[in-house]
């Protein structure tokens, strides 16, 4: 009976964890409002697209996450395995790596949102949407996805 109750609150204990960090981890707006890439953007590596969007190198420092871990809840570095540090707004729809587009997504929910991302990318790269409609499309995913459900 001892191990039994040990094993529930164990169960207890690690269901909690996961909501409270899936909880701690969904964009803030404040923190997170997304970013475009720009030509001044030190990561800036030229246009792209039948639509001219500008495109930036994927360079997220090591104190740039750091930074991100720290404004969210101070995720361990041991933990962030379990994170993607995500682009709010992906680097193929014109996001920069400034850290107002950087936070840690969950990994689980990283693959989600990866689906939409490639679809908007394609579009993009076939000239079958503008940036601001793809940008909308993945504020749209983040507001059903986190605010919503």
């Amino acid at each position: 009976m001892r191990i039994h109750g040990l094993c529930l609150c164990l169960i207890f204990s690690l269901t909690l964890s996961l909501c409270l960090v899936a909880e701690a981890t969904q964009p803030d707006p404040e923190k997170t409002p997304g970013f475009l890439c720009s030509p001044q953007d030190p990561n800036f590596s030229g246009f792209t697209y039948p639509s001219h969007v500008a495109r930036c190198k994927r360079n997220v420092s090591l104190q740039e996450k750091k930074k991100v871990a720290m404004e969210y809840g101070n995720i361990p570095e041991s933990d962030w395995p379990n994170y993607e540090f995500d682009h709010l707004f992906p680097l193929c729809t014109g996001g920069s790596d400034d850290i107002r587009n950087i936070w840690p997504q969950p990994l689980g929910e990283a693959h989600e949102k990866d689906v939409l991302e490639n679809q908007v990318c394609l579009e993009l790269r076939t000239g079958t949407t503008t940036q601001t409609e793809a940008i909308e499309k993945i504020r749209d995913w983040i507001v059903f996805h986190y605010f919503l459900e």
